[in-house]
Order: structure tokens, then C-alpha cells, then sequence
């Protein structure tokens, strides 16, 4: 995995599925505590992003899913349409929107990709509370590098 740098920030990656083969471009960032976000578009067309803890001995609690919001402005804990989060041991995904028609619809997306931070708070299986951020610095570059220069967004 060796990724292609965008801005200082963000990074396109490329993610292998071990079940198929399919390659999957990934915009990628880490921050200083060793967080990552990611934002891609499946084989689909959905537009995901995807928040993953910085060590594999932390759990995220399976009851509650993450907070992200960015600058002062968006704050949720759902996917598109008000679905929950898809979440693992260590990672939780939001699904950002749909492209269909070449377009996407998504106030979340045109946050991620249009803000300055978006913080992540988020509850352990331990119960105890975290919260991390990341630039948005570069992220609309990288994002849409992935998912389409092409595709029109609409908040």
C-alpha cells in the first residue's frame, strides 16, 4: 500500500478486498494520534467514509455509534437517510450518499470536502469517551480524485 501523496494532508491509497481481488481507490488521512479517515465509493456507487481507531486493542462500543462534526457546523452519528453506522471491532463507516446519474446529494459529503476539521467522538467498549480530529486540509482534492471528478455534488 503506497500511497500517492495529494496535499500534506490526505493521500490516495489503494485497498485490496481479500475476498475478490478488487482494488478499491481510497482518499486517506492519518492524524498525529494515529487515527485515520478515509472516503470512498464502493463497487455500487455509494459514497463512504470510514473512521478507524489508532491501536487494535481499543474496541468501539457496539451501542452507540460515533459523532463527527465538522468545523461548528454538521454534527451527526448516522449514515445517509438517518441509518446507523456500520461499525467492526475497531473502524465504524458512514455511508455518505449515492451517485446516481453522475450526481450526489449529501450535506455530509460537501461538508467533509468543503470544512477545515471534523472531530470524531466516540465511546469505547470500556465505556470510557475519546474524541480526535482531522484536517479537511487537501480532502476535497483527494476525495474526489476517488470517487469522480466529474460527479456533481449538492449539499
Amino acid at each position: 500500500m503506497t500511497p500517492l501523496s495529494v496535499s500534506a494532508e490526505w493521500n490516495i491509497i489503494t485497498h485490496t478486498s481479500l475476498n475478490n481481488d478488487l482494488k478499491t481507490q481510497v482518499a486517506y488521512t492519518e492524524n498525529k494520534s494515529g487515527y485515520s479517515l478515509e472516503i470512498y465509493k464502493d463497487n455500487v456507487g455509494s459514497v463512504r467514509s470510514r473512521f478507524t481507531l489508532n491501536s487494535s486493542l481499543n474496541l468501539i462500543s457496539t451501542d452507540i455509534c460515533p459523532t463527527y462534526q465538522v468545523d461548528l457546523t454538521l454534527v451527526k452519528n448516522t449514515s445517509f437517510n438517518d441509518a446507523p453506522c456500520i461499525s467492526n471491532l475497531n473502524w465504524s463507516e458512514f455511508i455518505l450518499g449515492y451517485i446516481t446519474n453522475n450526481q450526489i446529494s449529501s450535506l455530509s459529503l460537501d461538508a467533509l470536502l468543503n470544512g477545515n476539521e471534523v472531530t470524531f467522538r466516540f465511546v469505547l467498549d470500556n465505556g470510557s469517551y475519546k474524541e480526535t480530529s482531522f484536517s479537511l486540509t487537501g480532502s476535497k482534492r483527494a476525495a474526489l480524485k476517488v470517487i469522480g471528478k466529474d460527479i456533481i455534488l449538492n449539499p
